[in-house]
């Protein structure tokens, strides 16, 4: 079984290489919900998580993560649709949609508790 400081050493090192192999992307760092639930400090101790590249989109206050909710957004505006459409043409429509939103590709660093 891998200790935390060996998965930490591997998730650092996949972060050095994807910033590596995609030097012009963004690093966005995700911090755990978990960490941050307090107001009474002014720092919270995190780990590294998985590193991914992958991309956002910015809806609001939310921001959206290709892989984790593409399919999400699709339905939503799915269900929003009108008109004289089969469900197949809605379905394509849709995922158009979401397609044409402005996402941009980053390296997603995930911080998690320790």
């Amino acid at each position: 079984m891998k200790t935390e400081m060996q998965i930490q050493q591997e998730n650092v090192l996949e972060l050095i290489r994807l910033i590596a192999e995609n030097p012009e992307l963004r690093i966005l760092p995700m911090v755990d919900s978990e960490i941050v639930a307090d107001e009474g400090y002014c720092s919270w101790v995190g780990c590294f998580g998985e590193a991914q590249v992958d991309e956002v989109f910015s809806k609001g206050e939310r921001l959206y993560i290709r892989s984790d909710d593409e399919e999400g957004l699709i339905e939503e505006v799915y269900d929003n649709l009108d008109g004289p459409i089969t469900d197949e043409e809605a379905e394509e429509t849709a995922k158009e949609i979401v397609s044409g939103y402005e996402w941009e590709k980053v390296i997603l660093v995930r911080i998690a508790c320790p």
